[in-house]
Parts: structure tokens; sequence; C-alpha cells
């Protein structure tokens, strides 16, 4: 695990050193600041529920932009090689990259905590739904983060995999509507896939272990994908 945290506070760094996280930190307050806006004018609701779900959305189109470099770009540098000889298990850079990605998505949540505060200044929001819906987009992100680190393993051009990154999780949410485009017998076998049902429970207030599941399950399958590509790449 330290070798794990090491990578995890390089990668920190480099976000920190890179204006592309600033600009898609910027990007994602200000979608969350005008999703809050237009949830509570719309609905009249002392609620966070219109803004997390519609976040969650935008995370799909700017998490892969921001893991795209992670790995592909150590591959046009040539500096990858050099880590993977290093005494660092592949997992264990897959495992610190993602948790710095991770890391900065949790610090830009954080920084959406002043809606709450609003809403508990002008209203009675119920705070158990807040909670939730707010692990329910912690866990997007860290699925999202997976996806495209897996899809920073897979070429050299950061956007191409940005790209990818996207390309593989729009099915995932697109699955929400298959019901309405394929036979019910298709559509019922594949809606369990889909993103958006087993995001909507968290919005709800509801805690589902069957929900819990699928994002880990998700996670961890893009982790582990990732990890063997890594792998694959140090016996070459």
């Amino acid at each position: 695990m330290s070798a794990a945290w090491a990578v995890w506070r390089k990668e920190l760094a480099i976000y920190a050193a890179t204006p592309l996280a600033y600009v898609l930190a910027a990007v994602t307050l200000s979608l969350a600041g005008l999703f809050f806006w237009l949830g509570v004018a719309l609905t009249g609701e002392a609620s966070l529920r219109v803004m997390l779900s519609d976040l969650a959305v935008a995370q799909l189109f700017i998490v892969p932009m921001l893991t795209m470099r992670s790995v592909a770009e150590e591959r046009r540098q040539g500096t990858l090689e050099l880590l993977l000889t290093c005494p660092v298990s592949p997992g264990a850079i897959v495992v610190g990259k993602w948790l710095a990605a991770l890391t900065l998505c949790g610090i830009v949540l954080a920084a959406t905590g002043v809606f709450p505060v609003v809403l508990a200044m002008y209203g009675d929001p119920d705070w158990g739904v807040i909670a939730t819906s707010y692990l329910g987009l912690g866990c997007v992100s860290a699925a999202f983060c997976a996806a495209g680190l897996f899809a920073s393993t897979l070429t050299d051009d950061h956007v191409a995999a940005g790209l990818l990154g996207i390309v593989m999780l729009l099915p995932l949410w697109l699955l929400a509507g298959a019901e309405r485009v394929l036979p019910r017998a298709w559509a019922e076998r594949l809606a369990p896939l889909g993103l958006v049902g087993h995001l909507q429970s968290f919005g709800h207030g509801i805690l589902d272990t069957a929900d819990l599941a699928y994002f880990a399950a998700l996670g961890c399958g893009f982790l582990v994908l990732a990890t063997h590509r890594l792998e694959g790449r140090r016996w070459r």
C-alpha cells in the first residue's frame, strides 16, 4: 500500500500543476450551480435531487477527460516503462492513480456543500436524502474514474483515451431507455446493467445493497482490466 500512496501523492501533484484539472473543476462547479438553481426554481423543493442526478450525467463526460492523461501521457512520454521497472506493482500504480482522480472528484464534490447550507437557510431539506444522494454521486465518480483510467491504458493519445472512456460509459447510461427500442425480453435482461436505475434509489433516500454492489463491481472490474493492461506492458 505504501507504493500506492506514493503514486497517489505523485498524481495529486501532477493534477495540482495541470491547468486542465482546474478547468474541469470550474466547469463541474458551474454546472452544479446551474443545476441547483434549475432544480429549486422548477420544482420548488428544498432538495438536491435534480442537481445531483444531472451532475452525475455531466460526470460521464467530465471524469474521462480528467483521467485521460493518467497512463496515456506516461506512455507518450516514455515514463511508463520507467515506472514499471521500479519496485511498484501494476496494481499499486492503478490504485494510486485511481485514488488521486477520486480524491480530486471528492474535493470538487465537497465544494458543492454550500448548496445544502443554502437550502437549510431558506427551507427544511431532508438530510437523509441529501446524504444518500451524495453517496450515489460518489459511487458514480469512483466507477467513472476506474473506467477512465482503463481507457487511458488503451492508447498513448490522451484525447483518444478521454473519448474512449466516454464511449465505454455511454451505453451503460443509455440502457435506461432500452425498453423503448428493444424487445421486452431483451430490455428486461439489459435493464439491471444500466446506470440510471441504480442511481435513482440514492436520490430517493434509499440504500440498496444491490446498487452498492453494482457500482463496486463496475469500478473493480475496470480497475482489474487496467491492471492487466499494465501487467501486459510490463512483460513486453
